[in-house]
Parts: structure tokens; C-alpha cells; sequence
């Protein structure tokens, strides 16, 4: 009951805070309070110009390593992150997702630094930028398995809380709002499932019972709908926005 009433006060504290400063005191107290030394919250993409949703208490000598080495790109929790609904211990990133060479780099120098076991909340909204909550201990210190639940929670509580002071200050990049979604006929989103599985334009059209002429058309009306130059970025947006679920496209 006493760490329920402790995320009942960190919600109550999340939605009174004024700013991302006031809010990242606040996540620093809860996650002492669960066990962990460190947290990071934030959007998993990069822009050249703008300022993404981004608090974290990282060490200055690891979050400065971070960003010259440009880690974001092949960290392994955002990439396991792909892979999960619920949160995950970076001991367990290995039965998510195949480590490279670049992701065992980056956990050996994150050790180094001085960070140790780490749990990982994903970040998953339709037509915004994935991202995630992480809550960290010291190396060698581990975590206990009744606070994954409650960092569950908080983690999901803290992102909306910064979205929300994010956009009431300017600070979210435009590239992280989500966009109006173009509209697509029911015709022309089977004309692209087909795509997305291989088909030619002759052969969505026999399967369609219409031309190959009417196909081509059907996708490049939707390519200039999302102002796209390729197919490949068709799928991927119509993916992204949720008119087209990956069930769609493979069929087992």
C-alpha cells in the first residue's frame, strides 16, 4: 500500500508541475524511491533544428559520449523497444532483440560509466515519435522485481506528463506532432497491402478484378496524398499512421 500511495502522490505531483524542470525533480524522487539512480525520458529520433522531448539524469561524461558517438541510432533498448508493449530489463535486451557489435559496445561503455541494470518502459502513439522511459541503478546494484510494476507505471505517467508540459511550453519538435493523416480509399490501401507483399501492378490487378493501369494509379494518387517520391515510403507511412497494420500485409 505504501508504494501505491507513493505513485498516487508522483501522479498528483506530475500533473501540478509547471515545467520540464519542475517534472524532472519529481521523476528523480520517484525513481530514488523505487531503487534507481539514473532515468532518461524521451522521443527515439533526431532533428537538425528543434528541441525533442529529452529530460534524463545520466552521467555528464556518458550522456556527452552518447550523443558524440552518435548512439541513439544503435542503442539496443530503443531498438528492443520495437519489440516490446511493456516494460523490459536491458539484462534481458539479448532475448528481444540480436545484439550487434555496436549494441555489446554500447552496454560494455554504459557499464563503464558507471550505469548498471536498467528497466526500459516503451513509448508506443500512433502518429508521433516512439520513444521511452528508463529508469537506471548503479552498477552493480540490482533491481528488485516488485518495482517493475510500479516503474511500469510511472514511466507511462511521466511521458504523458512531459508531452503535456512539452507542448504547452513550444519545446516539442513540429517533427514529433502528429500530422494530419491523408486520406485513403479503401481501393487504393488494397492496392498497397498488395505492394507491401510483392505483387506487380499486372498481378494486384487480377487480383483485384481491376487493371494494371487503374493499380498504378491507385498508389501514385496515395504517393502524392503523403507527398511521397517511393513506394517504399508509401508503406511506411500508411504503417506509421495506422491505416495499415503489419497483419495486413503478412499473412501466415
Amino acid at each position: 500500500m505504501g508504494q501505491f500511495r507513493d505513485v498516487q502522490g508522483f501522479i498528483r505531483n506530475a500533473n501540478e508541475a509547471q515545467n520540464l524542470q519542475e517534472l524532472s525533480g519529481v521523476l528523480d524522487g520517484m525513481s530514488r524511491s523505487l531503487g534507481f539512480r539514473y532515468y532518461a525520458l524521451g522521443h527515439h529520433v533526431r532533428v537538425v533544428s528543434g528541441t525533442l522531448l529529452q529530460i534524463a539524469n545520466y552521467p555528464h561524461s556518458w550522456a556527452e559520449r552518447f550523443a558524440e558517438r552518435g548512439y541513439l541510432a544503435d542503442d539496443p533498448a530503443v531498438t528492443a523497444c520495437q519489440k516490446a508493449i511493456v516494460g523490459f530489463l536491458w539484462s534481458d535486451i539479448h532475448l528481444l532483440i540480436p545484439l550487434n557489435e555496436r549494441q555489446k559496445t554500447i552496454l560494455s561503455e554504459s557499464r563503464a560509466a558507471g550505469l548498471g541494470e536498467g528497466f526500459t518502459v516503451p513509448i508506443h502513439l500512433p502518429g508521433e515519435c516512439s520513444g521511452s522511459c528508463n529508469f537506471v541503478t548503479t552498477f552493480g546494484k540490482t533491481i528488485g522485481a516488485s518495482v517493475l510494476p510500479i516503474a511500469q507505471y510511472v514511466g507511462c505517467f511521466a511521458f504523458e506528463a512531459a508531452r503535456r508540459l512539452a507542448q504547452i511550453a513550444g519545446e516539442q519538435s513540429s517533427n514529433c506532432r502528429a500530422p494530419t493523416v491523408p486520406h485513403l480509399s479503401s481501393r487504393q490501401l488494397d492496392c498497397i497491402v498488395l505492394a507491401a507483399r510483392g505483387k506487380s501492378d499486372t498481378d494486384a490487378g487480377q487480383l483485384l478484378g481491376i487493371s494494371n493501369q487503374t493499380v498504378h494509379q491507385h498508389i501514385e494518387t496515395a504517393k502524392r496524398r503523403y507527398g511521397v517520391a517511393t513506394r517504399t515510403q508509401l508503406i511506411v507511412r500508411a504503417l506509421f499512421d495506422s491505416q495499415l497494420a503489419f497483419r495486413d500485409i503478412i499473412r501466415r
